[in-house]
């Protein structure tokens, strides 16, 4: 028996990611932040705009390592995860590269009465995890872990200014820090929140969470200590509520590509699409009049079709709620995809009379054709739409 040591891939649907595409929004975003600090009436306008480039969810479906790595090479301030596994793979990961980000874990530490592992926070703080705190039972538990290794873990505080998620009441904060700073072992370097209503311009409840977030680190820095890192502006916050007291902004979605809710954004910055979905058309077929196409035939063409089918389906993350209700482009025309989707295919309608053979190349959604459409046809955001682009989807890095 024989057994092949490599077999090479023949990609028909794979994910494109441009890396080039993906540091060009960064500096995009970077240039639009920063103009608060070049205001001549900004008082804090010597004071540079941090960037944490948030990487959670495999950086949004596109790869969380290898966009680390280029945002990291790149300069980013900061790396920001969702938990500690992502953390600490990303600190493994890029050591191999010789590169040691800042990284910023924003979810919480396992409940105190829950917590069973004293080895996975010992690895959590001797590999420079910034920590983020929400209660004291959690903090007291960090802190010892810091003692026993004979060192310091810096931590920041996520305040719940109204998102009601997680975090400590804007009420509660100022108690809480001040217990936090009285532990040793643990380096209060930040205090943040997070908008409920960020991608709506002009509203008022974020800038009462705004004001309040505000208030509440002006009374930490008058009675306890200076507080290094301020923030709470997300890629909404940041395109529609500048605010120069926050010296840190966290871009998530339009690093790769996309506004958080197009049509309710201030304004436009120029961003591209990271990832371009591709595949390829498989098989091409004559449709008679009145039949059908996919399970449960909920699709019947009214004349003689040509269709084509392509090797995608909800298997790959390309949802079937867009059943009779999306298209794909071919040579930069748009195509209906007709029937249900499949977990491995869609059909795409080519019309009465096609030039279009089997191995023609199809874009799904990315460069030239975003992922907008899609999104709003399910009534969701276009970070679900990238982010549940599965590993069965091979990504392929270009710069």
């Amino acid at each position: 028996m024989l057994i092949a040591k490599e077999f090479p891939e023949y990609l028909e649907t794979f994910a494109e990611i441009n890396l080039t595409d993906l540091l060009k929004n960064y500096d995009l975003i970077k240039k639009h932040a920063s103009k608060r600090y070049r205001n001549k009436n900004s008082s804090n306008r010597s004071q540079k705009i941090s960037i944490c480039s948030i990487v959670k969810a495999n950086a949004y479906g596109h790869g969380m390592l290898e966009c680390s790595e280029a945002l990291t090479r790149h300069g980013t301030d900061y790396l920001g995860t969702a938990d500690l596994n992502e953390s600490l793979q990303i600190r493994y990961g890029l050591l191999k590269k010789k590169l040691r980000p800042k990284i910023l874990c924003m979810g919480a530490l396992p409940p105190a009465g829950n917590f069973k592992s004293k080895a996975f926070l010992e690895n959590v703080v001797s590999n420079d995890i910034e920590v983020t705190l929400i209660d004291l039972e959690r903090a007291v538990i960090l802190n010892k872990i810091a003692k026993n290794l004979n060192t310091k873990v810096k931590v920041q505080i996520q305040v719940d200014t109204g998102m009601n998620r997680i975090g400590v009441r804007t009420n509660d904060a100022y108690e809480l820090i001040q217990k936090i700073s009285n532990l040793k072992n643990l380096e209060l370097n930040g205090i943040y929140s997070h908008f409920a209503m960020s991608e709506e311009s002009g509203s008022s409840f974020s800038k009462k969470q705004k004001e309040d977030l505000k208030a509440l680190i002006r009374e930490v820095e008058s009675g306890i200590q200076k507080i290094n890192i301020r923030h709470i502006e997300n890629s909404g916050g940041f395109l529609n509520s500048g605010d120069d007291f926050f010296n840190m902004i966290r871009p998530g979605i339009t690093l790769y590509g996309y506004y958080p809710d197009r049509r309710k954004v201030k304004k436009e910055i120029g961003l591209t699409p990271v990832m371009t979905l591709k595949s390829k058309i498989d098989f091409v077929k004559k449709v008679k009049k009145n039949e059908s196409v996919s399970y449960g035939r909920k699709y019947f063409f009214k004349t003689d079709r040509y269709v084509g089918s392509i090797p995608l389906g909800y298997g790959d993350g390309y949802p079937r709620g867009l059943t009779n209700n999306s298209k794909i482009m071919i040579n930069k025309k748009l195509y209906d995809v007709r029937g249900t989707v499949c977990m491995d295919w869609i059909m795409a309608d080519l019309g009465p009379k096609t030039n279009i053979k089997a191995g023609a190349d199809v874009i799904i959604f990315g460069k030239g054709f975003p992922v907008y459409s899609k999104s709003e046809a399910l009534n969701t955001i276009p970070y679900e739409i990238t982010s549940m682009i599965t590993s069965r989807v091979k990504r392929v890095y270009i710069k």
